[in-house]
């Protein structure tokens, strides 16, 4: 019976992640496409995009060096489902739906009761965080399935959960701090592989590869907050004498403040309850927070009725990654491993309240409410929502010039977020040709017919005596019109604005 009901709560998370998947959510993001085609590409030629043999530790889009495994999976999908949206996301959208098990098993281990365990499933089910994030291709949900089942192995005495948890180093970023942290409290137990997994956090963490993204994002690396924290010092130091003002006022402090700012953003009741902030491209949902209230309520009773030690330990840790980057505060991606004792501690408040008459099936019958609410506004309103953050119009773009490009003798067009990715992937070009035609961010100079220009409105610089006059020119929706150059089509997103104008010479 439990594995029936266990796995009935699979059938729906899967359900939630993989309905409607191909068009929800509306716009084709650089991240998946690009993600589909390069594990793709190495799967037809044997290297990737650069010319490096079957790489396994990463692929290098603009400098960020992105694990590569989760490319692989989203590459080998496309053989199953065909070059579609759908095969891009499917992969995450299936492994996210497996955490339920894990969830379940981490549940019981903790708090010995089988109704937490279901609820905890649940939860992680039908949670507005993880259904999002699950049908984005977001890899850090396939590094949260990962962590969970290790995590799970490595507590209940079965070594292989370290060698998974070596693996989710190459899966996610932010694992390879949260791990060794995750493990700290059981040092003594484990001792040699929780010093092997510091060492490697050291170790990777000093490589070009390993530093990459986070160098990009740091808090401590960004300019406009070095530059911030400066000038408040500055101010507090300059308008008083008073000798002992840089005690308090230095920068220091001012990082170890914005620190605890951001830490602090990431537990707003508005951020995980009423309404998601920081990056819309990965939680893109109006008038919805990434939790249920019904949630809040849950871990508030968790609190009131007694924590355990280690999922509170679990609560500090699993947000520094997020915390130490600066863009899009709070992210709902970077942050997504502070679901786990999330969902766990509601998981403790509902094991408090079961044998309570009545109020079992009332906070049961809130959580429907609320997640019919979830889905009615994340399928209803998510499309048009920010849809310009998730390209919303490049595929289109695509597939017209595929389709319409036999009418020209020439075609003009940007080669920015990733243009040229989009129209290899859906006319299907895998050949081995174009390694090293690619240069830094996945732009490139010129394919087949195709000059890709250096600017969003080429007509602003094109000699138009020196083109064929059977030339389709791309440019950004923005660009204003330019004398001699007609407009044949339009590229419109769902949220009417104008994504392309496509033009030809008069």
């Amino acid at each position: 019976m439990k594995n029936f009901t266990l796995l009935l709560v699979f059938f729906l998370a899967l359900t939630l992640r993989v309905y409607h998947l191909g068009v929800l959510p509306n716009g084709f993001y650089e991240e998946e496409v690009t993600n589909a085609y390069v594990g793709r590409f190495i799967f037809e030629n044997g290297r990737d995009l650069y010319g490096n043999w079957f790489p396994l530790l990463y692929f290098d889009k603009f400098g960020d060096f992105p694990p590569v495994l989760p490319m692989y999976v989203s590459g080998l999908s496309t053989y199953f489902f065909g070059l579609t949206e759908f095969a891009a996301r499917f992969p995450t959208a299936f492994i996210g739906a497996l955490a339920v098990f894990p969830i379940f098993g981490l549940a019981y281990f903790f708090f010995k009761d089988k109704r937490a365990g279901f609820m905890a499933s649940l939860l992680l089910a039908i949670t507005p965080w993880h259904v999002v994030l699950s049908r984005t291709s977001a890899e850090g949900v396939i590094g949260f399935t990962a962590f969970t089942y290790g995590l799970l192995w490595v507590l209940t005495k079965k070594r292989y959960g370290f060698l998974l948890l070596f693996l989710c180093y190459f899966l996610y970023p932010g694992l390879r701090l949260i791990i060794p942290l995750a493990l700290l409290p059981f040092i003594k137990k484990y001792f040699k592989p929780t010093l092997f997994l510091f060492f490697l956090t050291a170790l990777i963490a000093i490589t070009p590869w390993g530093k990459g993204r986070f160098v990009q994002t740091s808090l401590f690396n960004n300019s406009e907050m070095r530059q911030q924290i400066t000038q408040t010092q500055q101010n507090f130091l300059y308008t008083t004498k008073n000798p002992y003002a840089r005690v308090f006022h230095n920068k220091v402090v001012g990082y170890a403040r914005e620190f605890v700012n951001q830490f602090t953003s990431y537990f707003s009741p508005r951020h995980l309850f009423l309404e998601a902030g920081g990056q819309p491209r990965y939680f893109s949902v109006p008038a919805q927070g990434l939790l249920y209230i019904t949630m809040g309520v849950l871990i508030v009773i968790s609190f009131i009725g007694g924590v355990f030690w280690y999922i509170a330990y679990l609560l500090l840790v699993t947000p520094l990654p997020a915390v130490l980057t600066v863009d899009f505060v709070p992210h709902a991606h970077r942050s997504l491993f502070l679901l786990l004792p999330m969902i766990l501690l509601a998981a403790l408040g509902y094991k408090y309240i079961h044998k309570i008459k009545f109020i079992p099936v009332i906070f049961l019958l809130a959580l429907l409410v609320e997640g019919i609410f979830f889905w009615h506004q994340y399928a209803n309103y998510s499309d048009s929502y920010h849809s310009i953050l998730r390209n919303d119009g490049d595929k289109e773009l695509a597939q017209y010039l595929i389709r319409e490009q036999a009418a020209y003798e020439k075609i003009i067009m940007p080669p920015f977020a990733r243009l040229p990715i989009y129209y290899l992937y859906f006319s299907g070009n895998f050949d081995v040709s174009l390694i090293g035609q690619f240069q830094s961010q996945l732009q490139m100079k010129r394919l087949g017919k195709i000059d890709f220009a250096s600017d969003w409105c080429p007509t602003k610089f094109l000699n138009k005596s020196e083109i064929p006059s059977s030339t389709l020119i791309v440019e950004n929706g923005d660009c204003g019109g330019t004398l001699g150059y007609r407009g044949i089509e339009q590229i419109m997103r769902l949220d009417s604005t104008r994504a392309y104008n496509l033009v030809i010479p008069e």
